[in-house]
């Protein structure tokens, strides 16, 4: 608890007034010391005793800072201030020298892909969660379903409702929590000197950012719950999205989104959106083999949108025979620096020895249906393990489930990839397995 303050001089005027009445939010919140209002603040505490004193107004930037260290309203204070500000005559953007200038409003989020096309009732169930209180929404689907894409374009409709700023990481390539941490501290401005040394102090100023702005807080590529659950904070201001292959159901309280590849309309929609609409109705039955050789995959269309879009003399039923040649079709599915290989080899890496095994033998034939039962037997290991397989390659983005109790589909490029990778290995499973799995996952 902070100390008495000094009395405030006896004269009168909306200066003093204003004065009295930060002293009273200051009371309400439990009266805390300066010191303590200046780590969340982000002020140093004589700033801070100085905006209460009643000898000036204090500027803006310190005033929200302030009522929002107490847990008041920004919206309410900045009116209350410039009224203030008003009726002294003192200029609008008044600072104080040596003061920051307000808090930090970043924009750290990357580009999105340049045609977004669809989801729209992903995009429409999303924003019902949203509207439903502010907990984590987790965005999940396979590999290359264009889980950030959509992250994106939900970022960019809601903008508006997060005004104090967007903050992005990648999970998949940081070094931790901790390092995300000092990252969005320091964009949020504040000053390295007033980041607290102890690394729960620091989640604690973090988090208490979290409830005072209004921020939109993007966690790409998550791998687990141990990734994200220290980068949560119980806040009715701002939002944090996930987006993740696996359902990281350990993650209490959170919504999910999950997202289906493309329908054979919507592949060729984004065909003709990248390639040229009249290339598609020239070429349209074409279009419909290449969009069926994509398995309505987003990443895979994507790719070979541009590919075409690239090579005008390149008809679309060259490229549509150029991806039905198995052998080379990872090598087909690249450009530029990105791969539909390079996306599912990063899945596949994170897989154990006997998931990886599993996909060997459900992929063998490039594609289809599979049961625990079949998986089972093929791999002489009992139904309950070769489901928790199944659920594995799921959360790893490479398996989809049927809708259907117990059946999981394997697309045709996963199972061109998994033969590919079987090979690179050395690994082909013996001939009697072989046999079992041809038996047990038809």
């Amino acid at each position: 608890m902070g100390r008495p303050e000094r009395p405030l001089d006896g004269t009168s005027g909306p200066i003093v007034a204003f004065a009295q009445d930060l002293r009273a939010l200051r009371h309400q919140a439990g009266n805390p010391s300066y010191r303590e209002l200046a780590r969340t603040a982000l002020f140093a505490p004589s700033v801070l005793s100085s905006a209460a004193s009643g000898h000036k107004l204090p500027t803006l930037a310190v005033t929200l800072a302030f009522a929002a260290a107490c847990g008041g309203d920004r919206a309410e204070w900045e009116r209350r201030w410039r009224q203030v500000a008003e009726d002294v005559g003192a200029p609008m953007d008044i600072r104080d020298d040596g003061e920051p200038a307000g808090p930090a409003r970043p924009a750290q989020l990357p580009m999105g892909p340049a045609v977004f096309l669809g989801r729209g009732q992903a995009l429409t169930a999303a924003g019902k969660l949203l509207g439903a209180g502010r907990t984590p929404l987790v965005v999940t689907g396979p590999v290359g379903v264009g889980k950030t894409a959509f992250a994106l374009r939900m970022a960019d409709d809601l903008a508006a409702a997060f005004p104090d700023g967007q903050l992005y990481a990648d999970l998949g390539v940081s070094d931790g929590p901790d390092s995300i941490v000092r990252d969005f501290l320091r964009v949020l401005g504040v000053p390295a000197q007033q980041v607290p040394d102890d690394s729960t102090q620091r989640l604690g100023l973090y988090r208490s950012l979290l409830a005072q702005r209004k921020l939109f807080v993007l966690l790409d590529n998550a791998r687990d719950e141990r990734q994200v659950r220290p980068l949560l904070g119980r806040s009715a201001r701002s939002q944090v999205v996930v987006t993740s292959r696996a359902r990281l159901l350990g993650l209490d309280g959170a919504r999910r989104v999950e997202l289906a590849t493309f329908a054979r309309a919507e592949s060729m929609a984004l065909i003709g959106r990248l390639a040229g609409a009249e290339r598609v109705q020239a070429e349209y039955e074409a279009t419909e083999a290449l969009a069926e050789l994509c398995d309505g995959l987003p990443l895979a269309v994507n790719i070979v949108g541009r590919m075409i879009a690239a090579r005008p003399e390149w008809s679309i039923a060259h490229t549509a025979e150029l991806l039905a040649d198995h052998e080379r079709l990872m090598d087909t599915l690249e450009v530029g620096d990105v791969s539909v290989r390079d996306r599912l080899a990063s899945a596949f890496r994170q897989l154990s020895p006997a998931a990886r095994q599993a996909l060997y033998l459900i992929g063998r034939d490039g594609a289809g249906w599979t049961t625990a039962i079949g998986l089972a037997s093929a791999m002489t290991v009992s139904v309950r393990d070769a489901d928790d397989l199944l659920e594995s390659l799921v959360d790893a983005g490479l398996l989809t489930r049927s809708g259907v109790a117990s059946r999981y589909r394997v697309s045709p490029l996963v199972g061109v990839f998994a033969s590919d990778a079987e090979r690179d290995a050395g690994q082909r499973t013996p001939l009697l397995v072989e046999r079992r799995a041809r038996r047990g996952l038809d």
